[in-house]
């Protein structure tokens, strides 16, 4: 349900911006947000409180965006808070930017290791994802963990390349059984 609510609202808020051809501020407000949200928990507790009404969680939104964000950003917090769903706020953010980066042509990527990779190995990665990728730019999270026991497993979107020794030992496992 909460990733129909966040389709709803946020395919409705980056049509807005794209047509205003905003993405790229539409992408930083949204983040913004996102981050104050976060590292003041209290702001999304008082927004589910019971004990404040409809009007003083618009005017509490207000005294925190308003001039600080843009007119459509507003719009886009107050319609949430207004149609009660703050609940589902930070999922809504969280599709918002997703959609956003993915009409940027910015990726985002998990390559997953064994060992840790070093920058030149780590720059080398992302290169050739960028050239058989139709993105512009990577975002790239890096893990490791030792239980693929060598190789990489890299994930872009919902693509997935694994050419780990683990899945390898897993694939003759089977054929050999």
């Amino acid at each position: 349900m909460a990733k129909l609510v966040s389709k709803v609202y946020g395919d409705a808020y980056v049509s807005v911006v794209s047509e205003k051809n905003n993405l790229i501020d539409a992408l930083e407000e949204i983040k913004s947000v996102k981050n104050i949200l976060l590292e003041n928990v209290e702001i999304i507790e008082l927004l589910d409180s019971p004990k404040m009404d409809d009007e003083e969680k618009i005017d509490f939104i207000k005294g925190i965006f308003e001039n600080h964000i843009s007119v459509d950003s507003m719009g886009f917090l107050l319609t949430i808070i207004e149609k009660k769903r703050q609940a589902e706020l930070l999922p809504i953010l969280d599709y918002v930017i997703d959609c956003v980066k993915e009409l940027l042509l910015i990726g985002k990527a998990t390559v997953t290791t064994a060992l840790p990779l070093d920058d030149s190995k780590k720059e080398r990665i992302v290169d050739e994802l960028l050239k058989s990728s139709h993105y512009k730019s990577l975002e790239a999270e890096y893990v490791v963990d030792e239980s693929i026991i060598g190789g990489i497993v890299i994930r872009i979107g919902d693509r997935v390349v694994d050419s780990s020794v683990k899945t390898r030992i897993d694939k003759m496992r089977k054929m050999l059984s």
